[in-house]
């Protein structure tokens, strides 16, 4: 079987790439489009041997002449893979290529990354209208699943996860006190930690503030301050795309909120070597799939996230973390109180965690559901 990949971004979607290596080892033909063979993630796919081609095919809102351009490169690009299954993984890539491909009889499978553009009516409205009887759905998380099935036929839908955070992978995070040799922390400090890129928020969506909670992080911390002293903040992450400014934004904000005992790292490269060194990883979500949420409950930390998305898939409240309200910085700061207040409970709670997703996000599980996935889709078209 032939699968044609296709990824709008050459940096990031670590988890597309660890789930076209598994899905090669496994014996999938999988050729994968991305924008540009520059980019970090670009590269490992080819260090790894793996097939790719170059070719930007999101939607062009901005620039739509360029559409019949893209269109030609795709059809090219199909032409010479001849796929038996075309899987996309954003908004953006699978509403071009349902208007790309509307005299296409090629399956299409959309691995839904997140919730998103399902929390929108008009956008929900128009991803689903631009499908037909060659479209196929794999949110992963519940939360989409369940929209998805409100609308279209059931037998077109399947929960698939994004895996790489379980089995093996667990053994791969380390706590080597880097953080407090690097930024000179007391012994005594505990990190309460964030690990996500800046988003700058889409207006356009109606949101006014970034879409990962920054500054619900940073007022939650000014609340605790008001009762710890040895506690100290740490994000970790840098802009994404031309998000600079709103990084900016987010750390005049901690200044103009006196959190002084906040750090900001940027974009690293080391994170599986400081994960388990945090006490308590923080997820303040506005919208979310499972998120960062599995990575730190996969390095065993105790963790807090919103109760948005697919978070409560992997976050059972009370068993292997703590759920708050989204965008709201004093349940925030309650259920980071809760975890700081009864370390044994939250280290119990860790290991829960950790065992939660041991098998649920085993990437040679998770790639196995989508090749599964692969031969029904095959079978029926």
């Amino acid at each position: 079987m032939k699968v044609l990949q296709i990824v709008k971004t050459s940096d990031g979607a670590n988890w597309a790439f660890d789930q076209a290596k598994e899905l090669m080892n496994m014996g999938v033909d999988i050729v994968t489009i991305l924008p540009d063979s520059d980019g970090r993630v670009a590269k490992k796919y080819i260090d790894n041997g793996m097939k790719i081609k170059t070719g930007n095919f999101e939607l062009p809102i901005r620039n739509p002449w360029t559409f019949w351009k893209k269109k030609r490169n795709l059809l090219q690009i199909i032409e010479e893979e001849k796929p038996d299954i075309i899987h996309f993984h954003f908004v953006t890539n699978i509403l071009f290529g349902r208007l790309a491909l509307r005299k296409s009889n090629i399956p299409r499978l959309f691995q839904v990354p997140g919730p998103l553009h399902l929390e929108n009516t008009i956008i929900r409205n128009i991803e689903l209208l631009l499908s037909n009887k060659y479209d196929y759905w794999a949110p992963a998380c519940v939360f989409s699943k369940n929209i998805y099935e409100k609308y279209v036929n059931k037998n077109r839908v399947f929960l698939a996860y994004y895996g790489g955070y379980g089995g093996s992978s667990i053994m791969n995070y380390t706590n080597k006190q880097k953080l407090h040799k690097e930024y000179n922390l007391e012994k005594n400090k505990r990190i309460i930690a964030m690990v996500s890129y800046f988003y700058k928020p889409k207006y356009f969506l109606g949101q006014m503030r970034g879409i990962k909670g920054h500054e619900d992080f940073i007022d939650a911390i000014n609340i605790l301050n008001k009762e710890y002293d040895d506690i100290v903040a740490i994000v970790v992450g840098g802009p994404w795309g031309n998000s600079q400014k709103y990084e900016a934004k987010v750390k005049k904000y901690a200044q103009k909120k006196k959190v002084n005992n906040i750090i900001f790292t940027g974009f690293r490269n080391d994170v599986k070597d400081i994960y388990k060194e945090f006490d308590i990883a923080v997820h303040p979500s506005h919208s979310e799939n499972l998120g960062g949420a599995a990575e730190s409950l996969a390095a065993g930390v105790p963790t807090v996230s919103t109760n948005v998305g697919g978070f409560p898939d992997i976050v059972i409240n009370g068993e292997t973390g703590y759920l708050c309200l989204p965008k709201n910085p004093n349940s925030l700061a309650s259920s980071i109180k809760r975890l700081l207040d009864d370390d044994n409970l939250a280290k119990k709670m860790a290991k829960n965690g950790q065992n939660k997703v041991l098998d649920l996000l085993d990437i040679k599980n998770t790639s196995s559901v989508i090749n599964n996935i692969y031969k029904k889709i095959a079978k029926k078209d």
